[in-house]
């Protein structure tokens, strides 16, 4: 046997007194705080009752108990927010009264740390949650663009008064919209704030947005795009509330608010939906916006729809767009897709065929018709369908082609697959339809089974 290994510096003593200060790894302080003076934080005040009172009390018998130590303020404050930190995860029991003065660093300190404040929004009382406030309106611009401090003024939209909503947004409006909008973290605020406010605050936000002099910088942003897709979808619904209450003034105003985000989309239509990230406000433009605006964006996309079926990003906006387009865009469209062999080079496409599968799943049913027509013709020599089949891409098709054809269209689609039954088991990708038609092909013992039940009847 191999001899035991000798022994090193983690082998911890467990019955040395101090053997737990080892054992557990400090806690990260950001530098910033590190050095920071104790003065700054002696102005702190908040609501103080006996209950509190007695509730620090406790935190301190908490402390002497677990870690041997008295939780008194040393002065030092690097070493006064580990002792936060230990204190709120090791009870379950600890509100933001306990760590007063501590409430950003401990919001900003980890996920774990992060998620115990939004804890204490979310169950805590009105004066806990007024203590939270106080904070984040001191330390508002470290917080909004920390990846965890950001979720405590969340929490704060999210679980906070109308009132204590107001206080922070006026902290939000003296920071800079525009410059939330374009951080990665602050634009969550941003988007938080669009969903929870009431409608004279958003406006308020959407005014602050009408002094960039172009939107589309914003859309190509990968956050800003967020904030974009959001005031769209906000902005809607506003005015379709309005609409339904027969209020058509105030619907017209909301969407006026808006109209410079639609009329840079449907000017620059086509540059936007081959784009990552503006494809997606091109899709949100036609999926919210009331009837007038969505229109004007769709004939435009109609103008241009050729040149988006087989792009990466455009094929989203086209099978958007035969979703909730009008009867034109989408007769416009499918005498794209089965104009002479069109349709056997879109099926085969990485990003064109995704145009054709949704077309046999929410097109009308002449539509759909019209689709499997093309794909059932004569291609190189041998019906397409079964060229289709074969193809790596293709298949995909025609496997969705089995699930929705009906009537005497999926009686020839299942005739001409069957006979080629032979050819298509030779080919790799083809074996893949043939399982899907004997999935959707009823059985012979179901048919005769069903031959009885009629019988017996």
């Amino acid at each position: 046997a191999s001899p035991l290994p000798p022994t090193s510096s983690h082998h911890y003593n467990y019955h040395h007194p101090t053997a737990h200060q080892s054992m557990y790894p400090a806690y990260h302080v950001p530098p910033a705080y590190s050095s920071a003076p104790t003065s700054q934080y002696q102005h702190l005040q908040y609501p103080v009752n006996d209950e509190s009172s007695a509730r620090h009390g406790r935190v301190k018998a908490s402390f002497s108990n677990e870690s041997n130590e008295d939780f008194v303020l040393t002065g030092d404050r690097q070493r006064d927010l580990r002792g936060a930190l230990y204190y709120v995860r090791k009870n379950p029991s600890a509100t933001l009264f306990d760590i007063d003065g501590f409430i950003a660093e401990i919001a900003k300190a980890d996920e774990g740390a992060s998620r115990f404040v939004q804890r204490r929004l979310q169950s805590g009382k009105e004066t806990e949650k007024r203590l939270a406030l106080q904070a984040a309106l001191r330390s508002f611009s470290d917080l909004w663009p920390d990846p965890f401090g950001n979720f405590l003024l969340q929490g704060l939209l999210d679980f906070g008064s109308a009132e204590m909503r107001e206080e922070l947004m006026t902290a939000v409006f003296a920071a800079d919209v525009v410059d939330m909008t374009l951080n990665i973290h602050g634009c969550r605020v941003i988007q938080k704030a669009l969903l929870v406010l009431d409608q004279a605050s958003v406006c308020k936000i959407i005014t602050e947005l009408q002094d960039i002099e172009e939107v589309i910088p914003f859309i190509f942003d990968p956050n800003g795009n967020h904030v974009i897709q959001r005031a769209i979808q906000i902005m809607s619904n506003f005015a379709k509330s309005a609409a339904d209450h027969g209020d058509i003034d105030a619907a017209v105003n909301l969407m006026h608010q808006i109209k410079f985000i639609i009329d840079d989309v449907a000017a620059n239509v086509e540059q936007l939906s081959k784009h990552r990230y503006g494809c997606r406000v091109v899709q949100r433009a036609i999926e919210y916006c009331p009837d007038e605006q969505r229109d004007e964006v769709l004939m435009k996309i109609l103008s241009c729809h050729r040149n988006l079926i087989e792009d990466q990003f455009g094929n989203y906006v086209i099978q958007q767009a035969l979703t909730i387009g009008s009867e034109e865009i989408i007769t416009a469209i499918v005498e794209s897709l089965t104009e002479g062999d069109a349709i056997f080079k879109f099926s085969k496409h990485k990003y064109a065929s995704n145009v054709v599968e949704a077309m046999l799943t929410s097109a009308t049913a002449h539509h759909k018709e019209a689709i499997l027509s093309a794909m059932l013709k004569d291609f190189e020599g041998t019906c397409g369908i079964v060229q289709l089949a074969k193809d790596p891409i293709a298949n995909y098709v025609v496997k969705k082609a089995i699930d929705c054809a009906e009537g005497q269209q999926r009686e020839k689609l299942f005739a001409v697959i069957t006979s080629n039954r032979q050819q298509l088991s030779q080919a790799p990708y083809a074996k893949y339809v043939l399982v899907k038609l004997g999935e959707r092909r009823p059985s012979r013992t179901s048919r005769r089974n069903k031959g009885q039940d009629t019988a017996r009847f």
